[in-house]
């Protein structure tokens, strides 16, 4: 019996292990927070020590590792300022004109414009040009005849205050230097025009003034009718090179002033004869035309391009002239051609103008000075094929 015990006590150890390992080789289905089902030791020990016991599983919580997932990570690019094919708008420097039909005009694209709008071989912003149309000088003591005359007096007055103000004189090669691409003159610059065919003024009032202050006059003269003695005299006073020769017309009479029912024939006489008496007297053609009367057509003016000249003047008292900034009326606007209608003072009221044209100056540099960035940034952006032949930027 004891033998039989024995083998007895072996037997179930056996047993034991027979069913843990059937039971440890089920195949149980994994799944997130699954229960696996494990003996403890103190159950086999009391088995094996002939006690009585309960199995009681213990239950382990074993997670499974769901990935986690990670999104791609694509790193944002860094701002870069985009620049649109639409530029923004450049605002213009402008002043409020008496009467108010006058208004500036510009007449450059705007990249041609800031190409030449700043640098050290450049007219600074502000330069600006008053054009003053004379006819005659009356002696002191004698009555005015016409409005286009102006006294002795004032003659000298302006000149004087000219001066004080620190006006230079240009030529009208150098007027078209400055329109065209801002090339250098005086900030405070102004061209006398004298119409007509007049020496005397010239020689009696002019002359002090010029070689006192090294200064020019223009002529604007009627070519067809001057005698051999007034070219004798336009050499005679021209021994300094202060007479600055143009265009007034051939003729220039009642039968020739340009208006819509002039004939064709008419406008190319008054146009294009000057042009070779001219170059003759003075060695260069000449570059403006002063229209005869103060009249013009659009037509004249395309003529008048046609012919050679860069600029034309009329005898509308708008205002002072600045690089890409002409002020106009109406009628000159028509005909879409800025440099060739250009204003002209007169000569009774000259010495008003000249300190108007000080206070619109000295506005437009400060405009051009607070605007200065954007313009830049502006022709930057908008500008690259005009940056390499231009070193202002």
């Amino acid at each position: 019996m004891k033998i039989y015990l024995s083998k007895f006590k072996l037997i179930i150890p056996i047993l034991i292990f027979i069913i843990y390992g059937f039971t440890a080789c089920q195949i149980i289905p994994i799944e997130e927070n699954s229960q696996m089902v494990s003996f403890s030791s103190t159950s086999i020990d009391a088995f094996q020590t002939n006690q009585s016991f309960t199995i009681t599983p213990s239950i382990k919580k074993t997670t499974t590792k769901t990935p986690t997932q990670v999104s791609s990570f694509t790193p944002s690019p860094s701002f870069t300022p985009t620049i649109t094919n639409t530029p923004f708008s450049l605002e213009n420097f402008s002043y409020n004109f008496r009467p108010n039909e006058v208004s500036a005009q510009t007449y450059l694209e705007t990249c041609s414009y800031l190409a030449n709008r700043w640098g050290e071989e450049k007219s600074i912003p502000g330069t600006i040009v008053v054009p003053i149309m004379y006819h005659s000088v009356r002696q002191s003591g004698r009555p005015l005849q016409d409005e286009m005359q102006v006294s002795q007096e004032y003659f000298e007055y302006t000149m004087e205050y000219a001066t004080k103000l620190g006006f230079e004189t240009i030529t009208t090669e150098e007027l078209i230097g400055f329109l065209y691409s801002n090339d250098p003159i005086p900030q405070y610059s102004m061209i006398m025009i004298i119409d007509d065919r007049r020496l005397g003024v010239v020689d009696d009032h002019f002359m002090k003034y010029l070689d006192q202050n090294d200064w020019t006059v223009t002529l604007a003269y009627i070519t067809g009718v001057a005698s051999e003695f007034e070219w004798q005299e336009f050499a005679r006073l021209n021994v300094n090179n202060r007479l600055d020769l143009q265009a007034h017309g051939f003729l220039h009479n009642a039968e020739t002033y340009i208006t819509e029912n002039t004939s064709t024939e008419i406008i190319e006489q008054e146009l294009y004869e000057p042009i070779s008496i001219i170059e003759e007297k003075t060695g260069r053609k000449p570059s403006a035309f002063i229209w005869p009367g103060g009249n013009f057509t659009t037509e004249s003016v395309q003529m008048a391009r046609e012919a050679g000249y860069e600029v034309g003047f009329t005898v509308y008292s708008r205002g002072p002239l600045m690089y890409n900034w002409i002020p106009l009326g109406s009628t000159e606007i028509k005909v879409s051609d800025p440099l060739m209608v250009l204003p002209r003072y007169w000569s009774n009221s000259a010495a008003i103008y000249l300190e108007k044209a000080v206070e619109i100056s000295t506005k437009a540099q400060e405009f051009a000075e607070e605007n200065k960035a954007k313009e830049q940034i502006w022709f930057q952006n908008y500008c690259k094929e005009f940056q390499n032949d231009s070193g202002n930027h």
